[in-house]
């Protein structure tokens, strides 16, 4: 089986997604759908021999829940710097048109 089957059967299992919900404890919305592809793309970019491997081992899922864990929660990860703390220093446009005032 090749990388690309792999990740499409773990797509249409929605596995990545399941994982994130599990792990955030909340419903898929806003930046966590973001966070899914994000796992996505790591794994698109990830050696292929690596993601044979880990799926032959039947060790894939505790490799993407190890990518999450570590994107959802640790200070230094991109999810974290891109997502969770911008959205947390922006104020919503809504009902703030300079127009208005």
């Amino acid at each position: 089986m090749t990388k690309m089957e792999i990740i499409d059967r773990l797509a249409r299992a929605k596995t990545v997604e399941q994982v994130v919900e599990n792990v955030t404890r909340r419903h898929i919305t806003g930046d966590l759908k973001d966070l899914c592809q994000m796992v996505y793309v790591w794994l698109l970019e990830t050696d292929e021999s690596r993601i044979v491997s880990l799926w032959e081992k039947d060790q894939i899922g505790f490799y993407i829940v190890r990518i999450v864990q570590n994107q959802y929660c640790l200070p230094s990860s991109r999810f974290l710097r891109a997502y969770r703390v911008f959205g947390r220093r922006t104020v919503p446009i809504e009902g703030h048109d300079k127009a208005d005032e």
